[in-house]
């Protein structure tokens, strides 16, 4: 289980940030994006043995890179997109089970690297 701690995030992972990190997270407040973090958390089996997922969201502040060919498109087309979100480096999302929301658009968390100040995370877009 994570509660949030100070300023300096979930848990206790982030016992002293950087000073690098402090600045990234004064800035990413004043300019970033509201994104929706949701952590994924397997709950049982549906009659057909696919796994039911419960969801618990997290607003949080990020920068959002979006693939350069990403656009809205109609309801009904399939669209692969990729997106690069920075995070601040005690933002509570992990690479397993966990999904971004975006402007209404649904993301898969892809991979994760962590930086003195910051976290960069790639996400994929969900059909």
């Amino acid at each position: 289980m994570s509660f949030q701690y100070g300023h300096f995030g979930t848990g206790f992972d982030v016992m002293a940030p950087t000073s690098e990190a402090l600045r990234f997270s004064d800035f990413v407040e004043l300019r970033g994006a509201d994104i929706t973090v949701i952590k994924l958390v397997e709950i049982g089996e549906d009659s057909y043995g696919q796994p039911v997922y419960s969801e618990f969201p997290r607003e949080e502040k990020a920068f959002v890179q979006r693939d350069e060919g990403e656009r809205i498109i109609t309801p009904g087309t399939i669209k692969k997109g990729l997106i690069r979100l920075f995070l601040k480096a005690w933002a509570a999302i992990g690479e397993e089970g966990y999904d971004v929301e975006v402007d209404g658009i649904r993301y898969h968390v892809a991979a994760l690297d962590k930086t003195r100040a910051y976290i960069g995370a790639e996400a994929v877009r969900k059909a």
